[in-house]
């Protein structure tokens, strides 16, 4: 029984994918034709039912397959799996460049052929150690401080078209988790989808998933969003006639992106390991959870505990590293542990994981209780800023989600 083999049976034998796409295991990982496919099968079933399918399942689908306990822990599993895939890169690649060379006679071939063998090892997580001696590499260092300096209002990710939040955040960095904390019904979604949407224009890849909202709701809020049209009007179907024209040309001009904006299925994703599958899958360049106090634990089974949140606040900080995409998050802010009608960071509910895992925690609330034209934004957490508070323009009449200027007092 190979590394391979034995990595699938532990799994497995657990019942637990999650250290598997933690750990980005693919498809490519397995050079056994039955182990490959019964990889493929039990991840599309974690994606599809949020657990890994029983063994009975199993044999019903492969009949041929056979189960052998496994002891070894399965950290140590995939670090062999990872050391044989490494030798097997480099060999391979030292091969066809030696190939290139004798009967080629071509060095630049063979230079090329190595180069691609580095890529590989990079492009599949399998370089090497991320140790860093910090004593070495001080030119580099420099020359990528002056490449900031340069970046476009010294944002060092993706800028999400609100200034405050692009200052806390330097924009959304790879690696990143980052809070939105607010009460209930007032606006931790929208403000999620429109950073999205401000994403996606500027050429990125969104992943949007809402436990709140079903995919057709959240649709509807980004159309009215994109074409800034009356999002009552629109699932009302009456619409100005100005409105129509301008919808119907945002319509027709979203299908001619070509780069993609996700909204996926929660009832596929409803646990960490199904959002590292999706990451897989999609490939975005930013991952949202709207609502991630309603995913399940897969470690307790258990959903909105303090332990159950402290375990899923955890995975996606490794997740988002892992990944190296920033990973922007929602939850609820308990209207009892607020002050004075305040969002705080001690708003969080049930759990201090968020406070503790997250790079940069925002919160969200209205500024009057009978105005709801505008709202406050709060950078409650910010390793990049200190506390700050600034007002955001709340338009559902007109599809308009931004931070108010001097322009419009």
């Amino acid at each position: 029984m190979n590394y391979e083999n034995r990595l699938l049976n532990r799994a497995l034998q657990d019942r637990d994918l999650s250290p598997l796409f933690m750990r980005n295991v693919s498809d490519t990982w397995f050079h056994d034709d039955i182990d490959k496919r019964v990889w493929v099968f039990v991840r599309d079933h974690q994606s599809k039912y949020a657990e890994c399918p029983s063994h009975e399942v199993i044999v019903e689908n492969f009949p041929t397959f056979e189960f052998k306990p496994v002891e070894d822990n399965v950290d140590f599993l995939i670090d062999k799996v990872i050391a044989s895939r490494r030798i097997s890169i480099i060999n391979t690649a030292f091969a066809d460049a030696i190939k290139d060379i004798e009967l080629h006679t071509d060095h630049e071939r063979a230079l090329t052929t190595l180069q691609r063998g580095l890529v590989k090892l990079e492009n599949d997580g399998l370089a090497g150690t991320s140790d860093i001696d910090i004593t070495h590499g001080a030119e580099k260092r420099w020359e990528e401080y002056l490449e900031r300096k340069n970046l476009p209002n010294g944002l060092r990710g993706l800028p999400t078209g609100f200034p405050s939040i692009d200052q806390a955040t330097s924009g959304l960095q790879k690696g990143q988790l980052v809070v939105i904390v607010a009460p209930p019904k007032t606006g931790k979604s929208t403000l999620a989808l429109q950073i999205a949407h401000n994403i996606h224009n500027k050429g990125s890849v969104p992943v949007f998933q809402s436990f709140e909202m079903s995919n057709q709701e959240q649709i509807a809020r980004y159309d009215a969003m994109r074409s800034r049209i009356s999002h009552h009007r629109l699932l009302t179907g009456t619409l100005t006639s100005e409105e129509e024209a301008r919808y119907k040309a945002k319509l027709r001009g979203i299908g001619m992106v070509n780069h993609k904006f996700w909204l996926t299925d929660s009832a596929s994703a409803s646990v960490v390991s199904g959002m590292a599958h999706k990451i897989q899958m999609l490939q975005p360049d930013v991952l949202f959870i709207d609502g991630v106090y309603l995913m399940i634990d897969e470690q307790s089974g258990e959903a909105n505990t303090p332990q159950a949140l402290t375990n899923i606040t955890r995975s996606l900080k490794r997740l988002a590293q892992r990944a190296q995409i920033p990973i922007v998050i929602s939850t609820q802010a308990l209207s009892w542990k607020m002050k004075k009608g305040n969002v705080t960071a001690d708003s969080i509910g049930y759990s201090s994981s968020f406070f503790q895992d997250a790079d940069v925690i925002f919160g969200l609330q209205r500024e009057e209780e009978d105005i709801d034209d505008t709202r406050l934004l709060k950078v409650l957490a910010s390793r990049n800023t200190g506390p700050m508070e600034v007002s955001l323009l709340w338009d559902w009449n007109t599809g308009e989600f931004r931070e108010l200027t001097s322009d419009d007092l």
